[in-house]
């Protein structure tokens, strides 16, 4: 029994490594169409600078998530799993929220996230202090 669970986490863990390539993959190639913002940036009259820079934000905290989202897969550590979470509230904050309600709901889950990276660290440096051990 010890073997087939044991192959079944091997077999698992290929599978995160594999989607993990993949994910870098795209995030790679999007990165090639990434420089074309700028100059989008740049042509953009007045009015549509906002529109155009809204994108781009968009564009680059989707390639971010992407990133974060590898690192949780091949870490999964608490940290990383908030690191993702933060990011991508962070994009629906600056995309998608179309009202204040939806801008509060966003600001208070990001403040409650960081409450919980502080209490996270603290537990970990009590937990430091507790085994004497030195940073």
């Amino acid at each position: 029994m010890d073997y087939i669970k044991d192959q079944i986490k091997k077999g698992a863990r290929i599978l995160e490594i594999a989607i993990s390539v993949l994910v870098i993959v795209g995030v790679l190639i999007g990165l090639l169409e990434f420089p074309e913002y700028f100059t989008l940036i740049g042509k953009a009259n007045t009015l549509d600078t906002y529109e155009v820079f809204q994108r781009f934000l968009g564009y680059a905290l989707l390639l971010i998530v992407g990133v974060e989202l590898v690192l949780m897969i091949l870490y999964h550590s608490t940290q990383a799993i908030l690191e993702l979470i933060l990011f991508v509230i962070a994009r629906k904050m600056l995309i998608h929220a179309s009202t204040m309600f939806e801008v509060f709901l966003g600001t208070l889950s990001i403040g409650i996230i960081f409450l919980i990276v502080l209490i996270m660290r603290f537990m970990k440096q009590g937990r430091k202090k507790d085994l004497n051990i030195k940073e």
